[in-house]
């Protein structure tokens, strides 16, 4: 069994969140508290494999509590799960070396799995625009990203994800948008192409990723260093379409 806590301060948010990692995988055990039940943690929360924490919107108080939830339960590894991006830094960086990714929460539930499962598996998930700020906003050297990535680069072109995953790039914007969790008529619908189109699109990049579902498509591609991130192609794109392309997920 792999032991997680999960810390949410709102009470609605920790509960949705806690059903839906419960149903994703038998083996994980998972423990759900708020900030304030820190102080009556037991054994049951000490010493987790994985610690997922819903930083509060005030940063101060954030990275205060992290380092609290650090020295009280010993995680081995924590994922952030934040309302903004990029993250204002505290100016001593980040606290020790144990956060090992960081994810909108406005993210997927097929982002989350993945993520979960790569740092879970020793990996590391920070956005490629993370650019995690001091309020000085210069950026901060990452345990999870060498001098370029910390540099503060744009995100990854839909060209260099394809070539990265060895894939075309339509199938990378098929993947991209079935990772925010659009189903495959949507998908179709987005792109303009026929659903029977976007069905071998999908079918086509889960072997050449040697997967068998989304799920697996996200963490495998997650898992080589691709980003999911939407660049509209040019091209005629309705008004509508164009919002949706737009959609930050994390």
């Amino acid at each position: 069994m792999a032991k997680m806590v999960l810390i949410e301060a709102h009470p609605l948010l920790r509960l949705g969140l806690w059903q839906i990692l419960s149903k994703l995988d038998d083996v994980w055990e998972i423990e759900g508290m708020g900030l304030a039940d820190l102080s009556k943690a037991d054994g049951a929360h000490a010493g987790a494999d994985l610690l997922i924490y819903g930083l509060p919107v005030e940063t101060d108080e954030a990275w205060s509590a992290l380092h609290e939830i650090q020295r009280v339960l010993t995680p081995k590894r924590i994922l952030l799960l934040t309302d903004v991006m990029p993250l204002p830094m505290p100016v001593q960086g980040l606290p020790g070396a144990s956060v090992y990714g960081c994810l909108m929460k406005t993210a997927s539930v097929e982002i989350l799995e993945a993520a979960i499962r790569l740092v879970m598996a020793g990996g590391q998930c920070f956005p490629s625009e993370q650019a995690l700020q001091t309020p000085a906003a210069t950026v901060c050297a990452l345990p999870s990203r060498d001098a370029d990535d910390a540099s503060g680069k744009g995100s990854m072109p839909v060209s260099a994800g394809a070539q990265l995953l060895q894939i075309t790039p339509r199938q990378y914007e098929v993947l991209v948008l079935l990772a925010r969790g659009y189903p495959i008529k949507t998908v179709s619908r987005m792109l303009n192409i026929s659903v029977a189109t976007a069905k071998t699109h999908a079918c086509t990049l889960y072997q050449r990723l040697h997967v068998k579902n989304k799920g697996e498509a996200v963490y495998a591609a997650l898992q080589r260093g691709a980003t999911l991130e939407w660049h509209e192609p040019t091209g005629s794109r309705d008004t509508d379409a164009g919002q949706i392309y737009g959609r930050k997920l994390g």
